[in-house]
């Protein structure tokens, strides 16, 4: 009988939200309290980290994309929101080293956020002073590759540093990636789409791939609550990948010892 007539689906989806807010919450308590998770090295993350360390020397200047994406758009949302967050962590970096960002998106909507992400990022670190509006720029809207034709232009004509593009990237990735790599350009790039993630390998070496791309946040800052983020979605996923084997395990014994059928198979 559903509780308190709440079906059972949104019981189920209440629950696993309870369960998620309860180890985020463990977890961050643990980080604070100096359990840091181990982390695997990711080389990719060594260009961006050069780029910063040179950016307020050279003065040329660090790119950073979250794609064309669209905030909204169920195949979209979750790596252009992992896109923000790591333009987010950069612009701050970037800020306490005196390092010149350009900050670019193909979605109305992605860039309002960007532009009150990174107007942020400078006013906690004490440099509001130093925010250009004019580095934050839209370059097409729910076009990609009206959008890498745009990143291009801007490779051709900005004193680029680095380019970090991290978020949601498909076939037009080939157009920025090619630019970048016959200027030298060094690349970081970052996404989970099949079609996006051959073309990223044949522009640069610096590659997030598949989930590496959702721990980007917690390898880019310093604060304990991206920490806390990535050890709960590294135990969700341990548990998911467990009832997964143990499933396959108990479908494959089922018929030979004549268990009872799991629930809709």
């Amino acid at each position: 009988m559903p509780l308190r007539g709440l079906p059972e689906e949104t019981i189920l989806v209440l629950i696993v939200t309870l369960i998620v807010f309860i180890l985020t919450v463990w977890y961050d308590t643990r980080v604070r309290a100096g359990h840091r998770p181990f982390r695997r090295p990711l080389a990719a993350f060594d260009v961006i980290w050069a780029a910063l360390g040179r950016g307020a020397e050279t003065g040329r200047v660090i790119h950073l994309s979250p794609g064309a994406g669209t905030v909204g758009n169920r195949v979209t949302t979750a790596e252009t929101m992992i896109g923000l967050l790591a333009a987010e962590r950069i612009a701050t970096e970037a800020a306490f080293n005196g390092a010149a960002i350009l900050v670019s998106s193909g979605d109305a909507v992605s860039h309002l956020a960007l532009r009150g992400i990174v107007r942020q990022a400078y006013y906690r670190s004490g440099q509001s002073q130093i925010f250009n509006a004019a580095s934050v720029q839209l370059l097409a809207h729910q076009d990609p590759m009206a959008y890498a034709s745009g990143v291009s232009t801007l490779y051709e004509r900005q004193r680029l540093e680095a380019s970090q593009l991290i978020g949601s990237f498909g076939q037009e990735l080939l157009l920025v990636g090619e630019t970048g790599a016959q200027r030298d350009l060094p690349q970081m790039m970052g996404t989970t789409t099949p079609v996006g993630l051959p073309l990223m390998f044949l522009s640069t070496r610096s590659v997030l791939i598949g989930e590496e791309v959702f721990a980007a946040d917690a390898y880019l800052a310093t604060v304990p609550d991206p920490q806390a983020r990535l050890m709960t979605q590294d135990f969700l996923r341990t548990i998911l990948i467990l009832v997964i084997v143990l499933g396959i395990i108990y479908s494959l014994l089922q018929p030979v010892v004549g268990l009872p059928p799991l629930p809709g198979i």
